[in-house]
């Protein structure tokens, strides 16, 4: 009974640890996604209620509906003709993914987002655009 009680607890961790890395990797899909199609609007259901960001340079702590409007502004300046997700980690304690972006102007970006696990699920606690 001691060898059945302790193969489901650890049947049960392993599953537990193989889908985490899944959940984060559909979670940095979906942004992929939104990033690409320069939608601000959809990204920031993605973000905390206080979202840090910093586009080019311009580095500020933003509500999420000011957040929504700055990237709004900067996805109309730079429109996006490409974007990938090219690395990511998906630690314990941080969750981050790093992609290049490039625009119809044919700049191309770096692009950084920091991903916080709450209670709700995943949220974008940090947002970074900088010139590649």
């Amino acid at each position: 009974m001691k060898n059945y009680t302790l193969f489901l607890l650890l049947a049960c961790v392993a599953c537990t640890a193989a889908a985490q890395p899944a959940d984060h990797q559909a979670s940095f899909d979906a942004i992929e996604k939104c990033v690409r199609a320069g939608d601000a609007e959809a990204l920031s259901a993605w973000f905390l209620n206080t979202v840090e960001c910093s586009l080019l340079g311009e580095e500020n702590n933003y509500s999420k509906a000011q957040a929504t409007m700055v990237l709004k502004d900067f996805f109309e300046k730079y429109p996006p003709a490409k974007f990938a997700f090219k690395h990511s980690s998906h630690k314990r304690t941080v969750k981050y993914a790093i992609g290049l972006l490039q625009t119809k102007n044919n700049d191309e970006l770096r692009v950084t987002i920091l991903i916080k696990e709450q209670n709700e699920g995943l949220a974008v606690q940090q947002l970074r655009i900088e010139r590649d």
